[in-house]
C-alpha cells in the first residue's frame, strides 16, 4: 500500500511517516528530501533562486516517481496536496492521510524551523496559507488528529489501524 501523509508544515509528517514505515515494513520517502537530492539544493534555496513554480514542478516529478514502489509511506510537503494534479495523482497511487494538527499546536512548532520553511514568512502569513490549504487537506481519504502529548509511535500505531480498516 502507498500512503501519502499530508498536512501543514510542522504537522509531523516526516517523523510520523518514518515511524509508520518502520512499523509496516514499508519504504519511507520524504518528498522534500527527494527534491533536495534531485536538485542538490535545499528547499529554501530552490525557492530563493528558482522560485516556487520550479520547486512545485520538481515536487510533482518526484511524486510521480513514487509509482515505482509498491509499499511506501510518503511525507509530502505542506503545499503538495494543494495542487489539483498532485491530489489526483495521490488518489490514483494510494491513500492520502491528513495529519490534522490544530493551528495552536502548529504555531508552537513552527518558530524553531522558520529558517527552513520558505513560505513561513510570519505567523500571520502562515495562518493565511494554512487557511488556504485546509479545504484541500480535508479532502484526504483519512484524517488523523494527534492527541495532546501523543508521540509519533502512538500516532503511527493509530494510523496503521485506521489504514487497515480503510483497505
Amino acid at each position: 500500500m502507498r500512503v501519502f501523509l499530508i498536512g501543514f508544515m510542522g504537522a509531523g509528517k516526516t517523523t510520523t511517516g518514518r515511524t509508520l514505515a518502520r512499523r509496516t515494513g514499508s519504504l519511507f520517502v520524504d518528498l522534500d528530501g527527494r527534491v533536495e537530492a534531485g536538485l542538490r539544493m535545499k528547499v529554501a534555496q530552490v525557492f530563493r533562486e528558482r522560485g516556487e513554480g520550479f520547486f512545485r514542478a520538481e515536487e510533482s516529478k518526484q511524486l510521480t516517481a513514487c509509482a515505482r514502489f509498491g509499499s511506501l509511506v510518503v511525507a509530502t510537503g505542506g503545499g503538495t496536496f494543494s495542487l489539483p494534479g498532485n491530489r489526483e495523482l495521490i488518489r490514483r497511487l494510494g491513500v492520502s492521510v491528513f495529519l490534522d494538527v490544530p493551528w495552536g499546536e502548529i504555531v508552537l512548532r513552527l518558530p524553531a524551523k522558520q529558517g527552513e520553511r520558505p513560505l513561513f514568512g510570519s505567523p500571520e502569513r502562515a495562518l493565511e496559507l494554512y487557511s488556504e490549504r485546509l479545504p484541500h487537506y480535508r479532502s484526504a481519504d483519512l484524517t488523523i488528529r494527534p492527541e495532546p502529548g501523543e508521540d509519533a509511535e502512538a500516532l503511527a500505531g493509530r494510523l496503521a489501524l485506521a489504514l487497515e480498516a480503510h483497505s
